[in-house]
């Protein structure tokens, strides 16, 4: 591996490149070297926290990065490596707790998210949007500087790029955690948004899963 400066010349195919321009922590941290022992501890963010599949967006214009996060901690207990707790063909990861196989969350009710905007050159915060609920839906940008995006509590979320004000707050009518788009129809303008998920990770029930769509004036 090779930390990368403004210059890196690394020789031979076999090689690989380390490109670390900056690490800005986007979510809580605690115990984030600590070992994991025989006793609980307890580290954020958590086994169910920091970024889900859902990438960072870019836009170019304001020169931002955005991230959609999780702030939600995990306590694990190791247990003996062998025998391993728990039934034949279920989930093992070294917990001593067969019954919480990936350590235990803190309470819901503490669980939240956040959508931060970075500098793209340098990573220091611009903004930051508070969510009472994590966020791992996807993040849609505009050429025009519009941020749309989602969270649990079945809100679909407008803000403007550049500074983080919220445009918007609509009720989807289901939890979101999915993908979205923006594109033109007819001359016209929308915005289309997965909706409806259920997961027992994050205790939410969606129902039937939809796109819903939205026009834009």
């Amino acid at each position: 591996m090779v930390n990368v400066g403004k210059d890196c010349i690394v020789h031979g195919v076999e090689t690989a490149a380390k490109f670390e321009l900056y690490n800005t922590p986007v979510v809580s941290q605690l115990n984030i070297d600590s070992p994991l022992t025989s006793k609980e501890t307890r580290f954020c963010p958590g086994i169910q926290g920091g970024a889900e599949w859902n990438g960072v967006a870019f836009n170019p214009t304001a020169n931002l990065v955005f991230a959609n996060t999780i702030d939600w901690c995990s306590i694990v207990n190791l247990g003996p490596k062998s025998p391993p707790p728990g039934d034949i063909g279920k989930p093992y990861s070294g917990e001593a707790d067969a019954d919480a196989p990936f350590g235990r969350q803190d309470p819901k009710e503490d669980a939240m998210g956040w959508l931060t905007a970075l500098n793209a050159d340098d990573g220091t915060v611009k903004w930051k949007y508070h969510s009472p609920t994590p966020m791992i839906a996807a993040i849609a940008m505009t050429a025009s500087g519009l941020l749309f995006t989602g969270d649990l509590k079945d809100d679909f979320l407008a803000f403007n790029a550049a500074d983080g004000k919220q445009l918007l707050k609509l009720n989807a009518g289901a939890p979101i955690g999915g993908g979205g788009i923006t594109y033109l129809a007819n001359d016209k303008q929308y915005v289309a948004i997965a909706a409806g998920i259920t997961s027992n990770s994050f205790k939410t029930i969606g129902g039937n899963a939809k796109i819903v769509i939205y026009g834009l004036p």
